[in-house]
């Protein structure tokens, strides 16, 4: 199988196992001991899971094959974007709205390929006020606009 049937077929079972718990949720697991009637769709779907995680691994780490493109995961935007998320649910009710953004819009801008500091600096003033104006004056939320 090639890299990316291979890569294709470990999401299509984390899926499948994913909505097989997910529909089975109602069902009673019991115990080892003391199976209930949803006992073996759950380890089976747990399976299916195991079997797409492994498959994906399998993608990642492996050597390309016959000159086929390697199946890569780009880790510095997941990284930074996720980082950038966290971030800012830390800092909002500390810093306040514009302050918050205009800190997490460069950090997310660096997960792309180009950074340019001018551009970020007007783009990232630009969404602090807008997002300010709209969340708070326009739609009347409750969040916190200033540290003080």
């Amino acid at each position: 199988m090639g890299a990316r049937q291979q890569h294709w077929a470990g999401f299509f079972f984390i899926a499948f196992g994913a909505l097989a718990i997910w529909a089975g949720r109602g069902l009673t697991v019991g115990t080892a001991s003391d199976m209930g009637i949803g006992y073996a769709p759950r380890a089976l779907a747990i399976g299916c899971v195991g079997v797409g995680v492994i498959l994906l691994l399998q993608t990642l780490f492996s050597a390309p094959v016959d000159g086929e493109p390697r199946v890569s995961l780009a880790w510095r935007p997941l990284v930074l974007v996720t980082a950038m998320v966290l971030g800012f649910g830390v800092l909002l009710p500390r810093l306040g709205l514009p302050l918050t953004i205009a800190l997490m819009i460069p950090l997310a801008a660096l997960s792309g390929e180009s950074f340019r500091w001018p551009t970020m600096a007007a783009i990232a003033a630009g969404m602090a006020l807008l997002c300010t104006l709209l969340f708070s004056t326009a739609l009347k939320l409750q969040i916190p606009i200033w540290p003080f």
